[in-house]
């Protein structure tokens, strides 16, 4: 059986990943894309730095063109929204990553993308996971190969290109400040660092080779993972460090002083810029678990406030039609429409060197101007195991009427991802099970640094203790 999580499917190579299994996950979505009546024209296939990611999109490649169907194979690996612009800019039906994104090592798995440059929501997804599950009966794995429908295709200069046309690239140079640039290994190599060299801003970059075990770490932009990042900043006295995850569609900020920003607090303040400084005067998108920081600076700026589940696809569509032109989500995701209609960890890092650059102050700074306008927020996620005795846990609670939790009135009960309960004051928490791995997800947001922790002390009760007492 295969499942399409919140971004794609994912699972440990060897075991759930297997040669056979993506060929067979391919031949449904060329089956599924093909039942609109229109057969596909183009499909793109790329793929991340992990362990048989480029050996999974050759396979994946030759069965597609086994089906009669042109496919352009990148010829190196290459971040998730640079394939995402591709299908824009070369008119194609689809394309597939190859990735498992921020996960451990052993993963991998695939991400879909449409036509419109999104993410495939469940209504794409859900009939291929069922037409998987018809295939997997009678497939004999052969095919007829076709090599001469397969084309490298090397996407970078394009994206670069489009890319360089959003950013002050004069303010950033203007300000000499001194960036070190962490692609923790991944797809983002090349990249990020290339663009800022190609414009002259003077940067170090750590972690720029290809290791498929990403030195031992979850290729995720957390605090641990940037140590090293941190240490080299300090070192060089540098302004800004700028990391992102392993395909590159998250960031992770360092501010002057190797402190790590957090992402939903990033998030509002590269709002608040966007809105004071480029004009942004669209929709703004927030998922379900992402700090309420974000409905302040929109409300401070008369701008629409629409919140999602979680799950950055959920946003695509309203990105497309216009319905918003921010997206972010806590997870360190971020998306401008005048870019592109899906997250990029590239756009967000250069977006935040010139946002430091044009107001000549640091990011603990603009965080503090921020909260004296619109006061403050404090937010933190955690995760634990999701084991049965949890899960059973969380049903549990999801079934309950929640009218007040010591002494705290529940004003909004939230079940459509997990439970949300939002107090007076507008202070809140929230439990969920992961859509790309085993976890528990627990949330907690209040307006001072002590509301925050004793919300999510209170969040760590009622969801793994089974002998914890309520109202």
């Amino acid at each position: 059986m295969v499942q399409f999580g919140t971004s794609g499917w994912r699972g440990i190579i060897g075991r759930e990943v297997t040669f056979k299994r993506v060929r067979l996950v391919t031949q449904s979505i060329v089956d599924c894309l093909r039942s609109n009546g229109t057969p596909p024209k183009l499909l793109i296939v790329g793929y991340d730095t992990r362990m048989l990611s480029e050996k999974f999109a050759q396979a994946a490649a030759e069965l597609i063109a086994a089906n009669d169907i042109p496919v352009e194979l990148v010829t190196r690996d290459i971040p998730s929204p640079v394939l995402s612009a591709s299908i824009l800019d070369r008119g194609a039906d689809g394309g597939i990553s190859f990735t498992a994104s921020h996960n451990p090592p052993e993963y991998n798995g695939l991400k879909l993308y449409l036509k419109e440059g999104i993410l495939a929501s469940s209504e794409v997804t859900d009939p291929i996971e069922r037409r998987f599950a018809e295939l997997e009966k009678t497939w004999d794995d052969t095919f007829l190969p076709a090599p001469e429908l397969i084309v490298p295709y090397d996407p970078k200069p394009d994206y670069l290109k489009k890319l360089g046309k959003l950013i002050d690239w004069d303010a950033i140079r203007a300000s000499g400040m001194h960036i070190v640039v962490d692609p923790l290994f991944g797809t983002s190599r090349e990249y990020l660092d290339h663009i800022l060299l190609e414009h002259d801003i003077p940067i170090e970059v750590i972690h720029n080779t290809r290791d498929p075990f990403f030195g031992g770490y979850a290729p995720e932009c957390t605090s641990e993972n940037l140590a090293r990042l941190r240490d080299v900043m300090r070192r060089s006295g540098a302004n800004l460090g700028l990391a992102t995850d392993g395909d590159g569609d998250r960031f992770g900020i360092l501010d002057k002083g190797a402190r790590l920003a957090d992402a939903s607090l990033a998030l509002a303040i590269i709002l608040d810029y966007l809105a004071r400084r480029r004009c942004l005067t669209g929709g703004v998108g927030r998922t379900l678990a992402t700090s309420h920081v974000i409905d302040a600076v929109a409300k401070l700026h008369g701008l629409e406030l629409i919140e999602t589940s979680v799950g950055f696809k959920n946003f695509a569509p309203m990105l497309v039609d216009g319905t918003l032109e921010f997206a972010g989500e806590e997870s360190a995701g971020l998306a401008w429409s005048k870019h592109l209609p899906e997250r990029d960890g590239i756009l967000a890092c250069l977006l935040a060197a010139e946002m430091v650059a044009v107001e000549g102050r640091p990011l603990t700074e603009l965080k503090q101007d921020l909260f004296q306008r619109i006061g403050t927020f404090h937010f933190r996620r955690t995760q634990v195991p999701l084991t049965e005795k949890i899960r059973q846990l969380l049903q549990e609670r999801m079934k309950q009427k929640w009218k007040e939790i010591e002494g705290r009135k529940v004003i909004a009960v939230d079940r459509s991802d997990g439970l949300k309960l939002t107090f007076e004051g507008e202070s809140w928490i929230l439990a969920r099970a992961a859509g790309t791995e085993p976890k528990l997800r627990l949330y907690a947001e209040g307006h001072s640094r002590e509301e925050m922790r004793h919300l999510m002390h209170l969040a760590r009760q009622l969801f793994t203790n089974w002998r914890q007492k309520h109202v």
